[in-house]
């Protein structure tokens, strides 16, 4: 490959290289009062899974805060403020009873609302029982996953259950913590980089061969757009004699859903079966908990617990470092980035579009909390919840209208996947199917 003499005159230019920026923590900061802060407060947010609720309290954070979540003798699931708001002793040491928690130094208890039920001891309680509280938070159980709502009570949103949660004969089944050392959006963002798939994903295969092959880095014809739900990347293949076009989608600020990744593009259909549901906790500025369920159908293709190790590799910290360099995955490439990711230091190319897409979504979304509004995907009603486009949609070749073998045909093809997916929704048409309709 030849070297222009532009290209010649950048070379070894480290010492002139900037390396240093400040971070744009308006942007990334997620705490209280912050303007990511108060954005992200319109939304549910998961902190734990149902089965880490145990016989003692759970001490989780979220958004910059320190909590406790715990599940009462009859049930019922609370969330509260760390600290005891007697004497700020942590409720992580508390007991457990039949109803609400009982900070273990003087005793009192508390209901999983933060009202007090009893203060031992205390004379004044009949009085003080009115205008003491604990700080507490609505929750929310679904997949197995305990969720939050950490904004204004008076406007709390629906849970948003999305067609691709409820197709029938398809279970959820909750996956592990993934936690990950670094701000939210390096790890939510991700989702919208349909190149790194290309790249980061095929990197076990090319060990394996020992070399990278001519079509190391090779992408297919990638578009993104809007969903009804948020947004998609499209990426359009040419696959024996079939177009494959498969679909990410983003919901922000912290849902995202991806179809199999043992899918092929051999078998023609309009739509698939789910796979994975995400969700992301921005834990503080510099830590992030990914949580996600499986959605397991009857006829996996391979035993659940293998299907289990091939989703969760390359997401969880604790390999060999060797390993790691040998065979990274998304946790390091996320992680790597920093704690929080210097946008002043990156050189963003067209293959970067969703990655853009995402945070000028995301700057409106803050301004508009900001001005006193809800954000895009805040919803007071269950009816409002959109369809879902996260998809498979594999067709014969010669429907695109085009060569199979261009990239632009290829791209006008994926472009009108968008607006169809909002007449005929995917999982609409799954459903059509299991009734013999389709």
């Amino acid at each position: 490959m030849a070297v222009s003499e532009r290209q010649k005159a950048r070379a070894f230019d480290g010492y002139y290289r900037k390396q240093t920026a400040e971070p744009d923590l308006r942007f990334c900061q997620v705490g209280r009062g912050t303007p990511g802060g108060d954005y992200l407060r319109r939304f549910w947010h998961p902190v734990a899974y149902l089965s880490e609720l145990t016989d003692v309290p759970l001490r989780v954070r979220a958004l910059g805060e320190d909590l406790v979540a715990f599940r009462d003798h009859e049930g019922r699931i609370g969330v509260l403020h760390l600290h005891c708001c007697h004497r700020n002793t942590s409720l992580e040491f508390a007991m457990i009873e039949q109803r609400g928690i009982r900070c273990c130094y003087h005793g009192r208890l508390y209901d999983i609302d933060g009202t007090v039920l009893e203060m031992p001891g205390e004379p004044a309680f009949e009085r003080m029982r009115d205008r003491v509280s604990q700080g507490a938070y609505p929750t929310h159980v679904f997949g197995g996953i305990v969720f939050i709502y950490m904004g204004p009570p008076e406007r709390i949103p629906v849970f948003q259950v999305f067609d691709r949660m409820k197709v029938p004969g398809i279970e959820l089944v909750p996956s592990v913590r993934w936690p990950l050392e670094c701000n939210y959006i390096q790890v939510v963002e991700n989702a919208m980089d349909a190149h790194h798939t290309a790249v980061l994903h095929v990197i076990p295969a090319i060990r394996e061969m020992r070399h990278f092959g001519s079509n190391f880095g090779a992408t297919p014809a990638i578009t993104w757009a809007d969903s009804a739900a948020g947004m998609v990347y499209l990426a359009a293949r040419h696959v024996n004699d079939n177009v494959w076009v498969r679909s990410a989608e983003l919901v922000a600020p912290n849902a995202g859903f991806i179809n199999s990744i043992f899918e092929e593009g051999t078998e023609r259909k309009y739509a698939s079966d789910p796979f994975m549901s995400f969700w992301f906790l921005p834990v503080d500025d510099t830590h992030t908990m990914r949580f996600a369920v499986s959605h397991v159908t009857q006829h996996e293709i391979m035993p659940f617990e293998k299907r289990r190790e091939l989703e969760n590799f390359g997401q969880l910290p604790g390999r060999p470092y060797r390993e790691r360099q040998w065979i990274p995955g998304d946790y390091e490439a996320e992680t790597s980035q920093g704690e929080i990711n210097l946008h002043a230091l990156e050189t963003l190319g067209s293959i970067d579009q969703g990655v853009a897409r995402f945070r000028r979504y995301l700057r409106h979304n803050m301004e508009v909390v900001a001005r006193g509004e809800d954000p895009h995907g805040f919803y007071l009603s269950e009816e409002d919840v959109p369809t879902t486009s996260c998809n498979d949609c594999v067709v014969p070749a010669a429907e695109i209208g085009g060569d199979p073998n261009d990239r632009e045909a290829l791209l006008r093809f994926a472009q009108t996947l968008p607006e169809r997916y909002r007449r005929e929704p995917p999982m609409a048409w799954l459903a059509r199917r299991a009734a013999g309709k389709v």
